[in-house]
C-alpha cells in the first residue's frame, strides 16, 4: 500500500446557538493562531479535514485542531505522498514532530489519517493499533463556557436530560463561581464538576479564595487553576484545598516533572494518538487518573479521541463533545452515545465516514495568502 494523494478540506462549522457562553459574555477561549498570529473566538477559526489516499482505493481521514494551517498541512502532504506501508511505522511517522503543541498539531492529523487508513487496510479498529481497548465506553462531561448561574442551571438541566453525569465549565477569578456550582447541584445533585479557568485564578491567593467559596460542595475539580509553569504552586495548593487538581499538559517534558513533584491529582492530556496512550499509561501507573483533552472538534477528531481514550483506559470523563455542540460533525453517522459515555466502535479504522453534503455546506474558500502556497499548485486538490 502506497500513499498517492492528500486532499485537504477547509471548513468553518459554527457552534450551536447558546452552546458556549451566556449572553453578553465575551471570551475567545483561544490563544492566537500558532501559524498566523490571528486572534479570534475559537469557533471562528477554520477546521480542516485531511484525506489520505492510497493506491488500493482506501482513504484515511484526519482532522487537526483549529487554525490557519494550510501551509504546514501542504508541507507535510508533500513529505508523505509516495510513502509505502513499510515506510510509515505506527507511532513514529517520518514527518517532523516534537512533543510541543505547535510542532505536533499537524503531525497528529496525518497520524490519525494513517491509522484510519491502516486500520481499514488490515480490517482492525484504530484502538487495536494503539494497543487494544481497555474500556468499551468512554465517559464524557457536558460542557459550557462562562456564564450566569441561571444559564448554568439551564445547561446542567439540558445535560442531565441528555444522559450526562457531569459538567465542565469555563470560568475566571471574579465570576460567580460558587453560585454557578450551586445552580448545577440544584438541578443535578449527582453531577461531578470540573472548573477550568485556563490558569486565570491568577495566583495562590486567588485559587484559595475560590476553594474556600466551594467548601460545601464535593466532587469538584480545578483544572489548571494557576499558571502551569509554577508547579511549586500546584504542590502547595494540593496540601491546602479540598478540591482535586488537574493539570492540562501537551508534552512529556512537562508531564514528567509534574509527576515527580506530585503536583496534581489528575491529568488532562493532549498529544498525537500513540504518544497520548503512552503518556496516559505512564500517568495511570503513577497513580493519577487521566482524561483525553480536545478542542471542540468535529466528528473525525472526536472519534480518534474515543479510540485513544479507550486504548489508554481513561478513568475520568473526557471533554470529547465538540461533535455535539457544533452545528454539524461532518460525519455520516454520529458517534454513539449512551448513559454519559461514547461507545467505542470495533469497525475497521476510525469507524466514521465523511458526510459529503455537510462537507460542502461548511466548506470555505482558501484565503489569498493560502492560495500563494506552492504557487497555488495544490489549490485544485482542496476544491476551492
Amino acid at each position: 500500500m502506497k500513499i498517492t494523494d492528500v486532499i485537504l478540506h477547509k471548513v468553518v462549522v459554527p457552534m450551536r446557538p447558546s452552546a458556549v457562553h451566556s449572553e453578553g459574555v465575551e471570551d475567545k477561549l483561544c490563544a492566537p493562531d500558532p501559524v498566523t498570529g490571528r486572534s479570534l473566538n475559537f469557533w471562528e477559526f477554520p477546521k480542516w479535514i485531511v484525506e489520505l489516499v492510497a493506491d488500493n482505493g482506501l482513504v484515511g481521514l484526519g482532522e487537526p485542531r483549529r487554525g490557519d494551517l494550510y501551509a504546514p498541512l501542504c508541507a507535510y502532504a508533500e513529505q508523505i505522498i509516495g510513502k509505502t506501508l513499510q515506510e510509515l511505522p505506527v507511532g513514529n511517522l517520518p514527518l517532523p514532530h516534537g512533543d510541543d503543541y505547535e510542532s505536533y498539531i499537524i503531525y497528529e492529523a496525518y497520524e490519525m489519517a494513517w491509522l484510519d487508513l491502516l486500520g481499514k487496510h488490515l480490517g482492525v479498529p484504530v484502538h487495536h493499533l494503539l494497543g487494544g481497548k481497555k474500556i468499551d465506553r468512554v465517559p464524557i462531561d457536558f460542557w459550557m463556557g462562562r456564564g450566569t448561574p441561571e444559564d448554568t442551571a439551564r445547561r446542567a438541566q439540558m445535560g442531565l436530560e441528555m444522559g450526562f453525569r457531569g459538567l465542565k465549565m469555563k470560568c475566571e477569578l471574579g465570576d460567580p463561581i460558587a453560585e454557578r456550582v450551586a445552580a448545577v447541584r440544584e438541578v443535578a445533585p449527582d453531577f461531578s464538576i470540573v472548573l477550568d479557568p485556563n490558569e486565570r485564578f491568577v495566583d495562590l491567593d486567588g485559587a484559595r479564595a475560590v476553594a474556600r467559596s466551594l467548601e460545601r460542595f464535593d466532587r469538584v475539580i480545578f483544572e489548571s487553576p494557576v499558571p502551569q509553569d509554577r508547579l511549586d504552586w500546584y504542590v502547595e495548593l494540593r496540601s491546602q484545598i479540598p478540591q482535586s487538581i488537574a493539570l492540562h499538559l501537551t508534552s512529556i517534558n512537562d508531564l514528567l516533572p509534574a509527576l515527580r513533584l506530585e503536583a496534581a491529582d489528575h491529568y488532562n492530556l493532549l498529544g498525537p494518538l500513540k504518544q497520548f496512550v503512552d503518556w496516559a499509561t505512564l500517568t495511570r501507573t503513577a497513580g493519577c487518573a487521566t482524561w483525553r483533552g480536545t478542542g471542540m472538534d468535529l466528528g473525525v477528531r472526536d472519534m480518534s479521541s474515543v479510540h485513544a481514550a479507550a486504548a489508554a483506559g481513561c478513568e475520568l470523563p473526557s471533554d470529547i463533545i465538540g461533535h455535539l455542540l457544533r452545528e454539524d460533525d461532518l460525519v455520516a453517522e454520529p458517534i454513539a452515545f449512551a448513559d454519559g459515555s461514547l461507545i467505542v466502535p470495533d469497525a475497521p479504522g476510525l469507524g466514521v465516514e465523511l458526510d459529503r453534503v455537510a462537507l460542502e455546506r461548511y466548506r470555505v474558500s482558501l484565503a489569498e495568502n493560502e492560495l500563494a502556497v506552492d504557487g497555488g499548485r495544490r489549490a485544485a486538490t482542496v476544491g476551492i
